[in-house]
């Protein structure tokens, strides 16, 4: 019997964005730590053989450093997406000619750096108002994946805000961070959005059927940092019901998942970093493993494919290669330069 299809999705955003989201001067100076993430990311994914899709965040393909350890990923089978340029939770406040550019100079530096066309995004912050579907519409996008569709995003943001610094315009930005009580309402399911090009999709990040809890990777470490038993009964119990429902998983990971208190101090304000590394890298991988038990994991353009085949073009049609991303690299066009842009 044919198993259920689930996705496995990575949001790869760095050390200085989540200091500029802590309302921390010090994120101007752009650390980072991406080689590190990468290398246990792709470590305990090569190990398990599990497929990623990984949304990239445009500032970060520009240091030789970063691009690096983002090139390592093709050691395992893996999709490039688009995370935006600046990594701004707060696109539903930004003018339609930021939008592109957030959207536009992230996808032509992917296209440099990796000769692959992203066709999947997903907003900072579960961000992407009607004006950034219109853009990856217009753009030839397949899937939007920032669709949260939680029973406590109020809940999720009153403790991001009671945890970092923010101020003045960024605090008021963050205001609409992860939805309001209506997220609950949104399809916890793949589906075609309403108004839009027939062959455009959402996968939003799943939460547990029936009751719409969180459970991305980080919320269980949070949870694992109380009781690995209580967050082992959790999970589980979210991969019987959604079997049980038909509901197809996505999974998201964040690159603090593979991180340790021993590793970021100035990241301890995030959920589970109490944890010891060896102790929360040993729980993910548990997750993951029990995740591959009981679905056929797939990369998020793989898991559209199985849905509705028609939207997968011919152009996309390599990509789906079971081999390295290097085996399936599209023609590279000519190097773009474009200006930066003051965060």
């Amino acid at each position: 019997m044919n198993r259920p299809v689930a996705s496995l999705s990575l949001d790869l955003d760095n050390r200085w964005a989540y200091l500029r989201a802590a309302g921390r001067d010090d994120w101007t100076k752009r650390p980072s730590y991406l080689p590190m993430a990468v290398d246990r990311i792709v470590d305990v994914l090569g190990e398990l053989n599990l497929p990623l899709t990984v949304f990239l965040v445009g500032r970060d393909l520009t240091d030789e450093a970063d691009c690096d350890a983002i090139r390592r990923f093709d050691s395992i089978h893996w999709e490039p997406a688009n995370h935006s340029l600046n990594h701004l939770p707060w696109m539903h406040t930004m003018p339609p000619d930021q939008i592109e550019e957030e959207i536009a100079t992230t996808e032509k530096r992917i296209i440099n750096l990796l000769g692959i066309r992203p066709y999947g995004f997903r907003g900072p912050g579960f961000s992407c108002p009607p004006e950034v579907l219109n853009v990856l519409q217009e753009r030839g996008y397949l899937y939007d994946a920032s669709s949260f569709p939680t029973s406590v995003a109020p809940i999720a943001r009153w403790f991001f805000m009671l945890k970092t610094g923010l101020k003045g315009q960024q605090k008021d930005k963050a205001k609409q961070l992860y939805g309001g009580f209506g997220s609950m309402l949104k399809p916890n399911r793949p589906h075609r959005l309403q108004n839009s090009a027939p062959e455009f999709w959402e996968i939003p990040v799943s939460v547990m059927p029936l009751t719409r809890l969180p459970i991305h990777m980080s919320y269980l470490c949070y949870l694992a940092s109380f009781s690995v038993t209580a967050a082992k009964m959790y999970f589980s119990s979210v991969v019987r019901l959604a079997t049980l429902t038909g509901t197809p998983i996505s999974l998201l990971l964040h690159p603090p998942d593979f991180f340790g208190h021993e590793d970021a101090d100035d990241l301890s304000y995030l959920p589970g970093m109490s944890m010891a590394r060896d102790d929360k890298i040993r729980f993910v991988r548990w997750a993951l493993e029990s995740l591959k038990g009981r679905f056929e994991v797939r990369r998020m353009i793989n898991q559209l494919h199985s849905l509705a085949p028609e939207t997968v073009s011919a152009i996309t049609q390599a990509d789906l290669k079971q081999h390295k991303s290097s085996e399936f690299h599209s023609p590279v066009p000519d190097r773009v330069v474009d200006a930066a842009t003051t965060p």
